[in-house]
């Protein structure tokens, strides 16, 4: 349980730090102010330093928060798509029907890993099983057991059955027909947490604003960042690099292992993986880096008030829990950027 977690964290410290990369770098428009407080800017620990551009008062500009009619209705439709009406009927099975069945997966007579199910719905023509398993079940009725003969395809994740002919035995439970619901108070009350349709709609409706309101605010701190790293100095050690690299590819091997799976075996090549992680970890030390000058610059540090809500964000009793499922440094690897950053767009000024 504490790899998974830390793997978690860890992916969040990746994302944000790196959410805002992007290749089309905007003028630099506050050169002339970096020259000028860089003097008074600079860390450096060992080979790594780091010269501070002008960070305050960033310019910014801003995005839109606006919900549309038509963004609202659409969720409305993907709530409709997500919760049509199941009848089981008493014929053979077509393309978009819903079958209720039983399967073992056999590849030499003998059953393998992942491969059984009970009880297990599947859409006909929805592409969920590999080709092959859904036009095998089309014709078929309740009751009816069949042996579908079928290859993996040469790309398929788990190496020890990329490729391989296997046999699913497979026992129809029922077979049932898919319409599309009608959207009324009934409905909504059955399938959201409102008791009407106008109801829906306006909680859709404030849904769709905080998400847009969220999203406005990380781009904001993403251009903030962005701006700051194009006008920093940074020099970044091998020794530096490769520590990130190998607290990645851990957290990488880690989460295969999870899986009961070799990382080798859930990427298509390793050596393309390895030189682009090496490239990542680069610009993740390169961020630390000027993250770490400005908390040190401004006195920004974690607080205990910090973890208790964040482990309330990840559901964990208390902070001391989080702390010991997790450990302090992938806790604070993550809050402090973030404390950075909101700091970086609470001064920054709009275009």
């Amino acid at each position: 349980m504490r790899n998974v977690l830390k793997i978690g964290i860890l992916s969040l410290v990746t994302l944000t730090l790196l959410t805002g990369c992007s290749n089309n770098k905007e003028e630099e428009t506050q050169t002339d102010a970096a020259v000028t407080t860089a003097a008074d800017s600079e860390v450096s620990s060992g080979q790594d330093s780091v010269t501070l551009g002008e960070y305050m008062g960033v310019l910014f500009t801003p995005v839109s928060t606006e919900v549309t009619d038509e963004q609202v209705e659409a969720e409305i439709q993907a709530l409709i798509d997500a919760n049509p009406v199941i009848t089981e009927v008493d014929r053979e099975a077509k393309e978009g029907d819903v079958v209720n069945i039983d399967f073992v997966g056999l590849k030499d007579g003998v059953a393998f890993q992942g491969g059984t199910s009970q009880g297990y719905n599947l859409t006909l023509g929805s592409g969920r099983l590999i080709d092959g398993f859904e036009d095998g079940l089309i014709g078929t009725k309740k009751g009816q057991e069949v042996s579908l003969n079928l290859t993996f395809p040469e790309e398929y994740g788990n190496a020890e059955l990329a490729g391989q002919d296997v046999v699913f035995d497979v026992t129809v439970n029922a077979v049932q027909e898919s319409t599309p619901a009608v959207l009324d108070d009934t409905f909504v009350a059955a399938n959201t947490d409102y008791t009407t349709v106008q109801e829906c709609r306006a909680g859709i409706r404030k849904d769709l604003e905080d998400l847009a309101a969220d999203n406005a605010q990380t781009q904001k701190k993403n251009q903030v960042f962005m701006k700051v790293m194009e006008v920093s100095d940074v020099t970044v050690s091998d020794e530096t690099v490769q520590k990130y690299y190998d607290e990645q590819m851990e957290a990488y091997e880690n989460q295969a292992a999870s899986f009961g799976m070799e990382l080798k075996d859930m990427v298509q090549d390793m050596d393309s993986f390895q030189s682009e992680l090496m490239e990542l970890s680069k610009e993740i030390a390169r961020q630390n880096l000027v993250i770490d000058a400005i908390a040190e610059k401004e006195n920004i540090a974690v607080e205990d008030s910090d973890r208790e809500t964040m482990a309330v964000e990840f559901g964990f009793a208390s902070a001391e829990e989080m702390l010991q499922a997790v450990g302090q440094e992938a806790v604070d690897g993550y809050l402090l950027p973030n404390k950075v950053m909101d700091f970086l767009a609470d001064n920054a000024v709009e275009e």
